[in-house]
């Protein structure tokens, strides 16, 4: 018999931190990591956002874990203080480690209330870091609503408006609450219309439309000493109920005069719904199929392919795979089971290629490996095919990422991508250094998010790939150099150096792990639902 599995959803808050720079106040970000049960190595499963200049971060991040009864979870946490400059993505360059815990999975679901309190050691050993547990339905349905403010109350005296923003906590079996979601302020109005909501219900009440919520509204200070301006007390279900406006309400005001005071202005939620949201696995179940796309930098920075040293070095010996054939066959082999024909086009670019008379042409910054359109088979074929494309250019550069990401887009669009027809592209760039077309880039990674695709990219060799970060929107949509905005994130940078001593299963996860949330926020925005399972009749799930 297998592993049996339940869900978890871990919340994370701290308290006590060291102010770690002198002129400025702790930026916090939280990373977690559980220990595999068969290597002993930690494995990266997730970070929070950054909390500016705070020492007592709450992060409305919720990390979902699977829980096994029969084994032996460690999980691991790392603080660290943000660098202004640095990727949070990549925790441990440049940015300051103020400390780390380690627990059980057990261990948290057999403490009362599901919640330790765990000082930090090994940095700064101040502060202490409490993590909440609770078990997650299967629930991927979002909240929707518009909130507006009316006549708050001011608390920034008589030179200036409160900058608003709002905090919606969700409450514990122990009868605590939990932040959950946090949305951006609004500068200097006391009548504010917060963009549109969207909140995980698993987040927001595990699923329970009667679960108590708590609204709080907040009066933003730079300094991280937030103003509040009161609070609401209400449920997923009273949200959807009542259009009326609600009460906000100062506690210490209500206290101080509970038959005189009224409230600190209103707040009226607008347009709510719940929009049940089909899981990835509804749609491979109902025939989704995604397709992979493969490019492969050829230009000169990787070495003449002769140089043992070289990138492109194809050593006879199958044991001794260069990093571009691991990768391959690391994302390929995973991908493969989703195709039904396996057939792939496999593009080069960079490259002087080899003509028929023996001469090369011109760089080519987007070739087809065999010419004419031809795909392969499987694999197998992507791996013969990069092998024979090695012996058949010359390497040259610069380093294009646009022509290759506006063939692939072509390429999804051909798909036809509907309801009947539900087929999603994969495009997975290998490369070894820095790009020379990023403005032109983005540009075309933000045409290309209208459309059944993702992006992969994977760094090979020792280049500083720093820039790459620009193209992952994790921490906001990427914007063309027009000012349009990408409709969705469909980039993930991953550099092959940092799993090399781990395994390519880890390469291969990593690199993954968001296409599932991508191809079900692009079916869902086109209102395409998951098609009953393959040779069966069960109802259509959707909204």
């Amino acid at each position: 018999m297998g592993d049996m599995s339940e869900k978890v959803g871990l919340f994370l808050s701290a308290s006590g931190l060291p102010k770690m720079d002198v002129t400025s106040n702790t930026d916090p970000f939280a990373v977690m990591f559980i220990k595999d049960r068969k290597t002993g190595q930690l494995v990266k499963c997730g970070r929070t956002d950054v909390i500016m200049d705070s020492q007592a971060p709450q992060w409305p991040t919720q990390f979902i874990l699977e829980y096994f009864f029969e084994a032996t979870q460690e999980i691991t946490i790392r603080l660290y203080d943000k660098d202004g400059s640095a990727s949070i993505d990549l925790e441990t360059k440049g940015h300051e480690f103020i400390g780390a815990t380690t627990f059980t999975l057990s261990q948290l679901m057999c403490t009362n209330g599901q919640r330790l309190n765990l000082k930090l050691t090994g940095g700064t050993n101040k502060g202490t870091l409490t993590v909440k547990g609770e078990s997650v339905p299967v629930c991927h349905d979002i909240f929707h609503c518009d909130l507006i403010g009316s006549k708050l109350a001011n608390k920034d005296g008589w030179f200036g408006k409160s900058d608003p923003f709002l905090r919606f906590f969700r409450i514990y079996e122990d009868g605590t609450f939990t932040l959950v979601h946090e949305t951006p302020r609004i500068d200097n109005n006391l009548n504010p219309q917060f963009r549109k909501l969207h909140i995980p219900m698993v987040s927001l009440c595990n699923g329970d439309v009667d679960r108590p919520v708590k609204i709080e509204i907040w009066d933003h200070e730079d300094s991280g000493k937030h103003q509040p301006m009161g609070q609401i007390d209400t449920s997923v279900r009273g949200l959807l109920s009542n259009p009326s406006p609600m009460d906000v309400i100062e506690l210490d005001k209500k206290k101080k005069d509970p038959k005189g005071y009224k409230n600190s202005g209103t707040l009226q939620c607008q347009n709510a719904s719940i929009e049940v949201r089909p899981s990835f696995v509804d749609y491979i179940i109902g025939g989704c199929e995604i397709s992979l796309v493969c490019a492969i930098d050829f230009t000169g920075s990787n070495g003449a392919p002769t140089d043992p040293n070289s990138l492109h070095f194809i050593n006879p010996n199958p044991q001794f795979a260069n990093q571009y054939q691991c990768a391959i066959n690391a994302v390929g082999r995973i991908l493969e089971d989703y195709d039904s024909d396996k057939m792939y086009p496999v593009y080069g670019f960079g490259a002087k290629v080899r003509m028929p008379n023996g001469s090369f042409s011109g760089v080519q910054h987007c070739f087809p490996v065999y010419g004419g359109g031809v795909e392969v088979k499987g694999v197998d074929g992507i791996l013969q095919a990069y092998k024979d494309c090695v012996q058949n250019v010359a390497l040259s550069g610069p380093t294009l990422f646009s022509p290759i990401i506006e063939a692939a887009a072509a390429i999804s669009a051909q798909s036809s991508c509907s309801q009947g027809n539900q087929k999603y592209t994969i495009l997975l760039i290998m490369t070894d250094g820095e790009i020379n077309d990023l403005e032109n880039t983005i540009n075309s990674i933000v045409k290309a998010s209208t459309k059944p695709m993702s992006i992969i990219i994977i760094g090979v060799g020792g280049a500083d790939f720093s820039s790459m970060n620009a193209l992952d929107g994790d921490g906001a949509l990427l914007r063309a150099s027009n000012g349009a905005s990408a409709e969705r994130d469909i980039v993930q940078f991953v550099s092959f150096r940092d799993f090399a001593a781990k395994g390519m299963q880890y390469l291969a996860s990593e690199v993954l792990a968001e296409v599932p949330k991508q191809v079900v926020e692009y079916m869902t925005k086109r209102g395409i639902r998951p098609n009953p399972p393959k040779g069966g009749n069960a109802a259509v799930s959707g909204p």
